[in-house]
């Protein structure tokens, strides 16, 4: 199978056999059909199938039947705000006395705490629910219990060996012992799963049916936030969402789409417009803005939205200003970039780690120094298991969460030389250098080939998210009679081509000069969607990368 390294120093990897093949056939492999079988919620797994789910469920109703006080304990990023504001809603419309309650990301960090759960008995609370958190608190919970104090663990990160036993609940989906079927859930999707079994028990089956359709937004919201693969019961959730969000019950996120969305939206538009406004609340400030957004329908709901923007804006900024600083003092050739600073805020210092993973291509640890400790975010390439890394040296850390590809946790600076050199040890016989960033395409295609009905045939396997990626395809030696910028500004290219096509290469401006150099045809990797400019439908032709002709 041909491949070509292109000018983002990527290969290209390619089958020209595939010019014969019709565009639906061919995604139908990548697929599979039983995975787009998966359409209505009446297609989702019984939520019981999740290990104490019987147990949660018993107590939470408990609590509702003794007027107990109830408070949800929340992470705050997305994934954690979406699933607060589906508990809290559904919580008040069943009648629990339930409030919620969250960290600072700065003064508290991630988790539960004990002082949380003190704070929690002192206000007469006799049962937390925890969100996106607590499946290795175990200390914390045996604290709540001596002190009368009931947890329900609701959680997805991965498990460690031992758990908690003195939990009512530990409901985890990648619990060893939890035979659900499907273990790739958002928090926010198991925060649903709670509601659909607390549902399944008190609703009529008209109030059921109607209680899920409009709570999915807010799941789904969670779900592409988190970045979780749109498969199975995730691809049920986010396509009926996508069918329903712009007529939402919360007028907050109605406000973001009307504002920042011009087109028909998609999962990928939804995470690069919205998700970094919710985002920007728990980063800059607090999270309690972004749930306030979800659940206020009032007129105040507009202040809000001020206040987001103005942090989103100020999150991008500081992006920019420590990856710029970071870009001078990492050193490219290492195995694993680090970078150092005082100064970067906690919100953004894994923004700034996925920044110079994605341009590198390499592990990337990213500190806070905060005097005697110091704070890390961590990235990696697909090839690489930050898991792996990681625990073998978890004794050394004071508190770790983690994901294969991303992990965070803090470690006291004099330990820091130490485990750095145990890590570099591991990886010294490997070569990091090598490693390609491989882009798949799907299908090579001729100019004459495109057109709304060839769309129409790729939008029947949406919504394209994680996994469930934007088909790609390749036009090799493209005739174009015409190379500019795009507006007045030198960071966007665009082609156009003697069909008409107008071929939009965004935020591929530093390429301008190459490709005019060569005075060749280039082979353009593109994925495929429609634009509505000036009330007109088009096709948009949106670059990935470009394979100059003249280094194949």
């Amino acid at each position: 199978m041909p491949q070509s390294l292109s000018l983002k120093n990527n290969l290209i990897v390619y089958d020209r056999k595939t010019r014969s093949e019709n565009i639906y056939d061919l995604l139908l492999k990548r697929f599979w059909e039983d995975h787009l079988k998966l359409k209505n919620l009446s297609d989702l797994h019984d939520p019981y199938l999740l290990r104490d789910m019987d147990k949660a469920v018993e107590r939470i109703l408990q609590a509702r039947d003794s007027w107990e006080k109830v408070i949800v304990f929340w992470d705050y990023d997305v994934d954690g705000v979406t699933s607060t504001s589906l508990l809290m809603h559904f919580f008040h419309k069943i009648w629990i006395q339930a409030s919620y309650r969250l960290p600072h990301r700065v003064k508290d960090g991630y988790g539960l705490k004990d002082y949380f759960v003190d704070e929690a008995k002192t206000l007469g609370v006799s049962l937390i629910v925890t969100v996106d958190c607590g499946t290795k608190d175990t200390q914390i919970i045996k604290h709540a219990k001596n002190i009368g104090v009931d947890i329900i663990v609701t959680d997805h990160h991965t498990v460690p060996k031992q758990i908690s036993s003195d939990a009512i609940a530990m409901i985890n989906p990648h619990r060893p012992d939890c035979d659900y079927p499907y273990k790739w859930l958002a928090w926010a999707w198991v925060a649903f799963k709670l509601i659909q079994a607390i549902a399944l028990r008190i609703f009529s089956t008209e109030q059921y049916e109607s209680y899920l359709q409009e709570s999915i937004d807010i799941c789904a919201i969670g779900t592409v936030a988190d970045c979780m693969d749109i498969t199975g019961e995730n691809r049920i959730i986010v396509q009926q969402w996508l069918k329903q969000l712009k007529n939402t019950r919360s007028l907050g996120i109605r406000r973001l789409i009307d504002e920042h969305v011009d087109n028909d939206i998609d999962a990928d538009i939804f995470w690069f417009t919205i998700g970094p406004r919710l985002n920007a609340a728990g980063r800059m400030d607090t999270p309690y803005k972004a749930v306030n957004l979800i659940l206020n329908n009032s007129a105040s709901v507009n202040q809000t939205l001020i206040d987001i923007e103005k942090l989103n804006n100020r999150r991008k900024e500081q992006t920019k200003l420590y990856v710029d600083d970071a870009l001078q003092h990492i050193q490219a050739q290492d195995n694993i970039l680090v970078y150092v600073s005082k100064d970067i805020e906690h919100g953004i210092i894994w923004i700034v780690a996925g920044r110079l993973c994605e341009q590198f291509y390499r592990p990337t640890i990213v500190l806070k120094d905060e005097w005697d400790i110091l704070v890390w975010s961590c990235r990696s390439p697909d090839y690489f298991s930050m898991i792996d890394c990681i625990t073998s040296y978890k004794d050394m850390l004071l508190w770790f969460w983690w994901h294969k590809q991303a992990a965070g946790f803090s470690i006291k600076k004099e330990n820091f030389d130490t485990f750095s050199k145990l890590l570099q040890k591991d990886l010294i016989e490997k070569d990091f250098s090598l490693e390609k960033k491989k882009i798949h395409v799907d299908k090579v295609v001729s100019m004459t080939e495109l057109g709304f009905n060839f769309l129409n045939e790729v939008n029947k396997f949406k919504p394209f998210w994680m996994w469930n990626t934007k088909p790609l395809f390749l036009i090799e030696n493209l005739q174009y009679e015409k190379l500019d910028f795009l507006w007045q500004w030198r960071d966007h290219i665009r082609f156009t081509t003697k069909h008409g096509f107008k071929i939009f290469g965004f935020f591929m401006g530093d390429y301008y000069d190459e490709i005019k150099r060569t005075k060749a045809p280039v082979s353009i990797v593109f994925d495929l969607s429609e634009d509505n400019w000036m009330w007109k439908k088009n096709l948009m032709l949106k670059i990935v990368d470009i394979i100059l002709d003249s280094w194949k």
